[in-house]
């Protein structure tokens, strides 16, 4: 199996925030990108804003990490309880590895608690829009864009905004419309997707475990193209 993949970070490293609503797959996603980066030779971290209000939110990338043995092979990464949203972007940048990935995984969208949430966003380089293909979810992101134009108007940053559609049907066909509609839009969506999958060995059965490692897997394609992404 051959993993080597040029490094194409700057020194001083990039960050990815992921963002969307909760049961999107983000902590999940996160954590095996961490993994896939680790056999890839991409130093990583990650923040879990999940935990950041001292509340246990069940199945959060900080709850998944403690879970695995401390001198076992882990997520691959460091995880760490991210700290209030002032404090976000000074603590991603420091701990932030040199030609590496800062991640930010954040709570689920509330559109009337948005602290942490601008807070991803004005830390990020990357943002990563998790979203189920339907129409409604498709209005929620609509949320979440609106917040990448308050943070540009406040601080005249504003990251590059990628979609990531998951945990759907692939039988179904939702997603191409969804895809579709995304597009003409102006949004750029990748073009890995991540489905749902509830067996044994599926993504959605992996929290506390080890997450598997397979070559040009959903997971493995997804690592390649956000690096692309986050180096442009």
């Amino acid at each position: 199996m051959n993993w080597t993949w040029k490094n194409p970070l700057p020194e001083e490293g990039r960050t990815i925030s992921f963002v969307g609503k909760g049961g999107t797959a983000k902590s999940t996603t996160l954590a095996h990108l961490l993994r896939n980066w680790k056999q890839m030779g991409i130093p990583s971290v990650a923040h879990d804003a999940d935990d950041s209000d001292g509340l246990e939110e069940p199945g959060s990338l900080l709850a998944w990490a403690e879970m695995l043995p401390v001198h076992g092979e882990g997520l691959g990464a460091p995880v760490y309880r991210a700290p209030a949203a002032p404090s976000l972007k000074a603590e991603v940048d420091r701990l932030r590895p040199p030609h590496g990935l800062s991640l930010i995984d954040t709570k689920a969208w509330d559109r009337g608690k948005q602290n942490s949430h601008l807070a991803a966003i004005r830390s990020s380089d990357l943002l990563v829009l998790a979203l189920y293909p339907s129409g409604m979810e498709k209005f929620r992101g609509a949320s979440i864009l609106g917040a990448v134009d308050e943070v540009e108007s406040m601080s005249g940053h504003r990251p590059h905004v990628v979609c990531l559609l998951t945990r759907f049907n692939p039988s179904a066909g939702a997603a191409d419309g969804v895809r579709k509609e995304l597009e003409e839009e102006g949004l750029h969506v990748l073009k890995t997707e991540i489905p749902a999958s509830e067996s044994k060995t599926g993504y959605a059965q992996s929290f506390g475990t080890v997450p598997r490692l397979k070559e040009d897997s959903d997971m493995h394609r997804l690592a390649k193209e956000l690096l692309v992404e986050v180096a442009r």
